[in-house]
């Protein structure tokens, strides 16, 4: 496969698989949940008719689940450039955040308060080539940290501010349940093996430990519900608990097509038709991207582009291998494994049948191509340390939440 070739001609490359529960075709799988505990319901569009479905991972996500993939491949021994901020001393336990796991990538505020080479990072030729690239000159991008092309990235934290160059993601994939149905829950009760009393009173000390409060017959005979937040057994997690129930406004579609409104609970999970996952490499998007070497293009954008595309397949096919757990209670399997899929500007396919290990031996060869063409590749990843004043910053947040204030 020529995948230069496919970049330079095709409109994308997507793949379209149909999942289902871990425990099977109709268990009770659990959505995400936003704002006020509810899942992300709508209607689509699907074979000519309006279906309800429900979101299970989102575009978001799924590339934070595709960049993870891509980590455990570098640390395994994928070349693939990449910033690296390293946390020691008490903060050891942070251990290394990259570029792969910053939220706003290689222009994250992590990165942005660290330092390279005892130079605060915002200031140093590097960061300025960074926040310098837009799509005519990516090419310090590519050379330093190609992920953040892949999955998209905006310059919001330099000095330009929101006006910073932004970069669209040329990968994009979600997961759905198709044919969705709200589950119910009847909450419950959790038991308190030590059957601790709600009637006991205790007291919060400020470093967050508590002690019995000194008995009062007269506050024991008002009761439990003028008793002030955090004199409760509950507060530190004793006693017996109740499960509430809550419940929202859901929508379904009849036989004549009326849409009904109907209350169910909500946090209840769904069962589903099944899921499916819709990812897709915009190869349209690629082809904006330029990539200048001392002012010349000549080779060297087909090169670049060839080495995006095949690490977004890279990313795609570790994230597919390492399985579909989403979270608690949402894990999904293959029905039956599906093709890549070539889709061409005028609507027409062709299969495209890779695995891991293929789509890697096709990023490997991506890369040599593109350091033949000369283009820059530092393959090793920079090493960064936080700056004392975001290692403060971290220190005084931890203090703050030890003591709940």
């Amino acid at each position: 496969m020529n995948l230069a070739d496919i970049v330079d001609t095709a409109a994308a490359i997507r793949l379209r698989q149909r999942l289902q529960p871990e425990g099977g075709p109709g268990d009770k799988i659990f959505p995400p949940t936003f704002a006020g505990g509810v899942y992300c319901w709508e209607q689509r569009r699907i074979d000519g008719k309006t279906v309800p479905c429900v979101l299970l991972d989102s575009v978001a996500s799924q590339a934070n689940r595709f960049e993870e993939a891509l980590e455990a491949a570098a640390q395994s021994g994928l070349e693939l450039p990449r910033l690296v901020v390293q946390f020691d001393g008490d903060l050891a336990d942070i251990g290394e955040i990259s570029t792969l796991a910053a939220p706003h990538r290689v222009f994250d505020a992590i990165l942005r308060d660290s330092a390279l080479d005892g130079m605060p990072f915002f200031k140093s030729p590097l960061y300025r080539q960074l926040t310098a690239c837009n799509t005519r000159n990516a090419t310090a991008l590519f050379a330093h940290a190609p992920s953040a092309l892949v999955f998209g990235c905006w310059d919001s934290t330099g000095a330009a501010g929101g006006l910073g160059n932004k970069f669209a993601r040329a990968l994009s994939s979600e997961i759905v349940g198709v044919g969705a149905e709200w589950g119910a829950t009847q909450g419950g009760l959790r038991q308190d093996p030590l059957g601790v009393s709600a009637d006991v009173e205790i007291a919060i000390t400020e470093d967050g430990d508590w002690s019995l409060a000194e008995r009062d017959a007269d506050k024991s005979a008002r009761g439990k519900k003028e008793r002030a937040k955090g004199t409760r057994p509950s507060e530190i997690n004793h006693g017996n608990v109740l499960v509430k129930v809550e419940s929202g406004e859901q929508q379904r579609v009849l036989a004549d097509n009326r849409i009904e409104s109907y209350k169910a609970t909500l946090r209840g999970g769904v069962t589903v038709d099944h899921a499916l996952q819709t990812t897709v490499l915009s190869l349209a998007a690629l082809r904006r991207l330029r990539f200048p070497v001392d002012g010349a293009a000549g080779d060297t954008g087909r090169a670049a582009r060839a080495v995006l595309a095949a690490l977004a397949l890279v990313a795609v096919t570790g994230g597919r291998e390492r399985g579909g757990w989403l979270r608690s209670r949402c894990g999904l399997v293959a029905e039956s494994r599906q093709d890549f899929e070539i889709v061409h500007a005028d609507g027409t396919t062709a299969p495209l049948a890779l695995d891991a290990g293929q789509a890697a031996a096709i990023y490997a060869d991506a890369v040599t191509a593109a350091r033949k063409a000369g283009l820059p590749w530092h393959a090793e990843p920079i090493r960064l340390v936080p700056q004392p004043k975001l290692a403060e910053l971290v220190k005084m947040s931890r203090q703050v939440q030890k003591i709940g204030g």
